[in-house]
């Protein structure tokens, strides 16, 4: 299996996880171009190659070894001294559980939004502008498990946004619904978690949520529709700001008509579910 390069032979893996290389392409093209605007040396493999992420949240811990073992070795045979990934969960296993899945193994896990951080203060080549107000979801991952709390706010800040925390974040956040192979197992509960967390934007006036990791975008992403807050995976406001490609649908300040409309339509909606007491009525748990 080969790599390819874009600044010559690097012994730097980007490894992308399973759902950015399989199910958000251009979004995996879109990190390779930041990479390259940031002069961030990197290696990808041909083939995706997935974590063992999946199987390990399902309790499938032989089958995660498994893939481990394969993947240190598809890594070793191209020389990969150390790792960089956008993944949350694919960070997690890989610091957290490879090392004691295998008892070689010897590649550093880097945090990528460190080098992105550093890399962002060293070469100046952002504009400093004010890009509004937006609030950050921890993804549990990330944070709780990984403790990356600070790197990705100063992101956010130095690239110009303005961030309004939610009444739950960092090491108090709750997940979004979209670990722990929620859902795959119950989508309608994972759907009802991820509402709740854009509704705690909306309580705290904020009408954009930037988050990491393509599993809450995604379902972050479906359950806003006429909520009037738009979910942005990081890449997209790095690249925005780097020059690299414009947001998609931004949403205006709410000032505007068109933001106005978005807000009364949402509170519409979602007028009863603004009641936490009745929100989670129609959750029944039942002891076997």
């Amino acid at each position: 299996m080969g790599i390819f390069s874009f600044l010559g032979k690097s012994n730097t893996l980007y490894f992308p996880g399973c759902t950015t290389y399989f199910k958000f392409k251009e979004h995996y093209e879109l990190y390779q171009k930041i990479f390259s605007k940031l002069r961030i040396d990197f290696n990808v493999l041909q083939t995706g190659r997935c974590s063992g992420l999946e199987p390990w949240e399902a309790g499938y811990e032989k089958m995660t070894r498994k893939i481990a073992r394969e993947n240190f070795e598809i890594f070793n045979k191209e020389n990969i001294k150390s790792i960089i990934t956008n993944s949350p969960g694919a960070y997690k296993i890989l610091l957290q559980n490879y090392p004691e899945y295998l008892f070689d193994w010897n590649i550093e896990v880097k945090n990528l939004w460190k080098i992105i951080l550093d890399r962002l203060n060293s070469v100046k080549i952002v504009e400093r502008v004010e890009r509004g107000i937006i609030t950050y979801n921890d993804n549990c991952y990330l944070g709780r498990y990984c403790k990356v709390y600070d790197e990705p706010r100063k992101i956010l800040e130095l690239i110009g946004y303005k961030i309004k925390e939610m009444d739950n974040s960092r090491e108090n956040s709750y997940c979004s619904g979209s670990c722990g192979g929620l859902p795959r197992i119950h989508s309608v509960l994972a759907d009802k978690i991820a509402k709740e967390k854009l509704l705690q934007a909306k309580r705290i006036g904020v009408n954009k949520m930037i988050v990491i990791g393509f599993e809450d975008y995604d379902l972050l992403k479906k359950n806003s529709i006429d909520m009037g807050i738009q979910v942005l995976e990081i890449s997209e406001v790095l690249a925005n700001a780097l020059g690299i490609r414009k947001i998609d649908g931004e949403i205006e300040e709410e000032t505007s008509g068109k933001s106005i409309l978005l807000e009364t339509k949402a509170n519409i909606i979602l007028q009863e579910e603004l009641i936490e007491e009745n929100y989670y009525d129609d959750i029944k748990w039942k002891k076997n």
